[in-house]
């Protein structure tokens, strides 16, 4: 334990039989520990750096990072202009580049499975045994295979508890239900991900085929077709509301969050403005907390403006309410 004026970091293993089986919320921190580059932002820069400058205008005019709802706004356009027998080959030429900037950006920066050390994912799985439900706001691949891993592991040991993600098999691939099933634990996209899709206004998962599938070259297809993830990518918390409460499924996550009353261990997660809904929901109601920090290269005033400002964000909490604990010591 590490004590800075009134505030202790604990080391994980110091307070983790006070956090059995809570909820875990995992951040982006989570994912940049795997690799580096999986930030959402630097997705958005690559994505900007295959478009041209007429093309970038379009983000900046709308005030957005959001690749489905540009899209939108450009179909709409398409529609609009077909109506009234005006030329459209130009805005559907922008629409196919959107969909191969994304492409490019996907491949240039999100690493393939194949290229990740089996042993991390293993390793992964087997800490996130000691927790219940995962909520998270990444938006890669990695926690899908995680848990795949998961339910390989299960079937060798019935010790193992498997996951649930309210995707179930149907004639037209793996579709969203709020149908629970009894035994498993779940997990909640809660700013959705690369494998996750509409399509005729319902929301699936992508499916492999069989293991040797990659996830990644099955959600390119996917956008190769039209079908864009469904992820937020906006950079304001209201932005990201609103398009949260245009999706089932992500309503659906957050409004599971916002009800939730078990304990939570919250891990990779910035407290930042941009996330201020899903601090909102945090202090709707209140839960046991343990907060990870991230303590590298920090010197004790700069841990503890760090905690105030956690504090200043989570008003509803009182602070010997909270626990803090060295991010590192967890994974």
């Amino acid at each position: 334990m590490r004590t800075i004026g009134e505030t202790r970091i604990y080391h994980w293993d110091e307070i983790k039989e006070s956090f059995k089986d809570a909820d875990i919320f995992l951040g982006n921190g989570f994912s940049i520990n795997i690799n580096s580059a999986l930030n959402y932002r630097s997705l958005f820069d690559k994505f900007l750096t295959y478009l041209n400058p007429c093309e970038q205008s379009i983000f900046k005019h709308f005030n957005s990072t959001n690749f489905e709802g540009i899209q939108n706004k450009l179909t709409d356009a398409v529609d609009a202009n077909t109506i009234f027998g005006i030329n459209t080959s130009e805005i559907e030429t922008t629409q196919k580049q959107l969909k191969c900037g994304l492409l490019n950006s996907i491949k240039d920066l999100h690493p393939s499975y194949s290229s990740i050390d089996p042993q991390v994912i293993f390793n992964l799985s087997q800490k996130l045994d000691w927790f219940e439900d995962i909520f998270t706001t990444n938006y890669d691949i990695f926690l899908y295979h995680i848990i795949l891993n998961t339910a390989d592991r299960y079937k060798r040991s019935n010790g193992v508890k498997r996951y649930q993600d309210y995707f179930r098999r149907s004639d037209s691939g793996l579709r969203f239900t709020e149908q629970s099933l009894p035994g498993f634990k779940n997990i909640y996209y809660l700013h959705g991900a690369l494998f996750l899709y509409r399509e005729c206004g319902q929301e699936f998962k992508v499916q492999r085929g069989d293991k040797t599938d990659e996830l990644l070259d099955l959600v390119k297809l996917k956008i190769h077709i039209g079908n864009l993830p469904v992820f937020v990518s906006e950079g304001k918390a209201k932005s990201k509301e609103e398009t949260i409460s245009k999706s089932n499924y992500l309503s659906f996550c957050r409004s599971t969050f916002r009800s939730s009353r078990n304990s939570l261990v919250i891990h990779g997660f910035s407290f930042s403005d941009s996330d201020d809904h899903l601090l909102d929901d945090l202090n709707a109601g209140k839960r046991k907390l343990a907060i990870g920090l991230h303590l590298n290269c920090l010197k004790d005033g700069e841990i503890l403006k760090r905690v105030k400002g956690i504090e200043r964000k989570l008003f509803r909490y009182k602070s010997y309410n909270l626990k803090y604990f060295d991010s590192r010591t967890l994974f």
